[in-house]
């Protein structure tokens, strides 16, 4: 099965808790090898990486909240963050048929937590954060997202 975009829905065959090096993740799946977010080039999955070690030098304060969700800070460093490129590739990830799959950490060996879904009522909210390197507070986008696995 194809997404709307030409790219194959292929089985996902990482079971959450698995450890890989990100580097045999993007030489298998695409993707950009730095960054938070990066769509995989080969298959319907947009691939999240939140590093609670190196996160938040980027104003990025990503983990589960009471409501039982995982939030999760947009792309960007500087500036206000908005909702295009790949932002809203992860907010719009269900009407193109793609998958949001979480991994804990950033570089080296990553985790894999499993498989969310932007939450339906309320998919993000925004807030503030400052900038890499102690720059100005600028707004953020911080998405709720719901495990699909269970």
């Amino acid at each position: 099965r194809s997404t709307k975009d030409g790219m194959i829905n292929s089985v996902w065959d990482i079971a959450p808790g698995t450890m890989i090096a990100r580097r045999a993740l993007h030489d298998r799946l695409g993707g950009t090898r730095q960054g938070g977010i990066s769509p995989s080039t080969t298959t319907a999955n947009i691939l999240l990486f939140a590093d609670p070690d190196v996160g938040p030098e980027h104003g990025y304060v990503d983990g589960w909240q009471s409501d039982g969700l995982f939030h999760y800070t947009g792309s960007g460093q500087h500036g206000d963050q908005d909702l295009r490129r790949v932002n809203g590739a992860v907010l719009r990830h269900a009407e193109s048929g793609k998958t949001l799959r979480l991994f804990g950490g950033s570089a080296g060996i990553v985790e894999y937590i499993g498989a969310f879904a932007v939450d339906a009522n309320k998919p993000y909210y925004r807030t503030d954060a400052p900038e890499t390197g102690g720059g100005p507070t600028r707004s953020v986008v911080v998405f709720r997202l719901r495990s699909v696995d269970g």
